[in-house]
Formats: C-alpha cells, sequence, structure tokens
C-alpha cells in the first residue's frame, strides 16, 4: 500500500513503530510516499534518535519523495494510508498483517490468481503471497463467503485490507449472479470484491492449458475440437468440470436454464463435450503460467473483455497488499 507519514507523527515516543513502518518500505512491503516539504523533518529525527542509521533512512526518505515528484501512471492514483500521531499503533497493526483474499475453495482460486499474476507479470501479487503478505482464505462454500469476509474485515482497526472473490455462477450471459446481495452489503463494510463475468474460474482456462491434462490425447483432442466450435458466450457458461451431464440422473442433459443457449450446437459436439475436462483445471492453470507458457493472447481469445476484467481483478489485490 502507499503509506504517508504526517509530519507532526515523528516523536520521540513513536519510535518503535516508525522504526516498523521503515522496514516494512525498506522490504518493499508498503511505499512510502514523502512529499518534498517533510523530507527534512526525517532527517533530523533519525539523526537524532538513530543516528547510525539516519543517513540510510534518509536516503530512503530522498527516493520516496523522488519516486511521488516524478511518477505517473496508475500507480499514483492509488490510494494513500496517511498515519498520523494518533492513528499509528492502529496502522502500524494494519499494516504488518498479511491482506487477505477470501475465495470459495482456497487450492484452486488461489491457483487461479497466482496464474493470472505470473502471465499479466503482476510481481507483487507473487512476491507478496510468497512472502505471506497476501493470503488465499477459504470461504466455505459461497453461502459462507460474506461472513468469513465480515469476519476477516473486523480483523483491521482501520484499513480492512481484505478482499473477496466469486465464481459468478450464471448460467447464461448477462444473468445476475446470486452474489449480487451480499456484495452490496460487503461494499457497505468497504470491502471490496470481484464477481467473475464467466460462470466459473474455470471457463477462464485457455485451450492450451487443457491440452495438457492427463489422459487419453485422441480423446482429449476430440474434446478439445468439440470446445473450439463454442462460441464465446457458450464457452463462458459452460460446466467445465462435468460438461453435459446430468450428474443426478447419470445421463447427458443440457440444463433447462441453458437450453436455448446450447440450441445451435451439433449433436456430435454435445456428445463429445458430455463429460467436460475434469477437476484441478486452474491448478494445472498455475502449473503452466509458471512455467511461462501461457501469454496474454491465450486470454485474449477468450472473449474481448477478459483481459481487461482479469487485469482488474489482479489490480484491486495489489490495493490491498
Amino acid at each position: 500500500m502507499r503509506v504517508e507519514l504526517a509530519g507532526g507523527a515523528f516523536t520521540e515516543d513513536r519510535f518503535e513503530l516508525i522504526v516498523t513502518l521503515i522496514r516494512l518500505f525498506a522490504e518493499s512491503r508498503h511505499e512510502w510516499v514523502v512529499t518534498p516539504d517533510q523530507f527534512e523533518i526525517v532527517r533530523a529525527y533519525f539523526q537524532e534518535h538513530a543516528p547510525t542509521r539516519a543517513q540510510a533512512y534518509a536516503l530512503m526518505a530522498q527516493k520516496g519523495a523522488v519516486s511521488q515528484a516524478w511518477s505517473a501512471g496508475p500507480a499514483t492514483l492509488r490510494p494513500v494510508v496517511s498515519v498520523t500521531y494518533d492513528s499509528m499503533p492502529d496502522h502500524v497493526e494494519d499494516l504488518t498483517r498479511p491482506a487477505r483474499l477470501v475465495v470459495e475453495n482456497q487450492e484452486g482460486d488461489g491457483a487461479f490468481v497466482l496464474a493470472l499474476a505470473h502471465v499479466f507479470e503482476a510481481g507483487q501479487v507473487i512476491r507478496a503471497h510468497g512472502n505471506r503478505w497476501l493470503e488465499f482464505v477459504q470461504g466455505g462454500g459461497s453461502g459462507e463467503v460474506p461472513k468469513v469476509v465480515a469476519s476477516e474485515a473486523a480483523t483491521f482497526r482501520r484499513v480492512k485490507r481484505v478482499a473477496f472473490l466469486f465464481d459468478s455462477d450464471r448460467m447464461v450471459p448477462g444473468e445476475a449472479s446470486k452474489h449480487e446481495k451480499a456484495v452490496a452489503a460487503l461494499g457497505e463494510l468497504g470491502v471490496p470484491g470481484h464477481v467473475l463475468r464467466f460462470r466459473e474460474a474455470e471457463n477462464y482456462v485457455p485451450n492450451r492449458v487443457l491440452a495438457a491434462i492427463a489422459g487419453p490425447r485422441r480423446e482429449l483432442a476430440a474434446r478439445i475440437d468439440a470446445l473450439k466450435k463454442l462460441d464465446p458466450h457458450q464457452r463462458g457458461h459452460f460446466d467445465f468440470k462435468h460438461g453435459f451431464w446430468d450428474r443426478k440422473k447419470a445421463c447427458p442433459a443440457v440444463p433447462d436454464a441453458q437450453k436455448d443457449l446450447y440450441a445451435p450446437l451439433p449433436d456430435h459436439v454435445m456428445a463429445a463435450l458430455r463429460n467436460g475436462f475434469g477437476e484441478n483445471l486452474t491448478v494445472i492453470l498455475e502449473r503452466e503460467a509458471r512455467a511461462g507458457k501461457l501469454k496474454e493472447a491465450d486470454f485474449e481469445a477468450l472473449g474481448p473483455e477478459v483481459v481487461a476484467e482479469l487485469k482488474g481483478l489482479l489490480a484491486l489485490l495489489q490495493e490491498i497488499i
């Protein structure tokens, strides 16, 4: 997060807290925003209270001031956390804790997010997760996620470094997500989040990744060829894990809500996709992304708004890290 220390916060009784913040800045865990008029205050403070480290701390402040003066673009538009003398104990507590992303499935959704970070070069997200500065929290199912999010947010004092990610569970394009009421309630608590536009995270898995699934090559190739017959809307709401299969009746079927969406598909395409692509698709996605086998173009092929949506999700995470 971008953090500014008010000049009045540099007092003797706040020394330990200030040093804690400086350590966070030194680790690049947070960004120190320094205005030019503060530099002399910072230099004099550390010259008195930490003379052996004064030069190093002053250099950090100077870099923060120079960066602030010359930087431009989205990074400088991100909100700044203003730390004052009174707020410092609470802010230090919040800024030293890991940011929290509440998801429906910790392993699967966590792998999805990290895969996107590798593809779209969101190094801050990868580094934060690797250093345990960002943690994925198991929500326990979509119905429980709002409760878990609210509980996590309540543990922060001033800066709620919590966000959430929902599958939309939309059966057709444009359908209202069942999570809309929960999202509105969490917004009132000051907690940001994202509801996927497609049905589930698996709908964002490119064909290149599906080709890496273990199993008989010929049958898998036939399924992928059939998948290519779907238009972006059909692909975006297909049940990737289970396909066109009624698990209760144990027979091929298209849900009633999707009959119009998939009516144009030939029978042989429906038959080839009846079993879907199985579990752990986002784990495979992360593996392939980590190995550098995916590019932005692989996601552009999924639909005209996909890349912008996924980059927006990563930007949301960078806000709370």
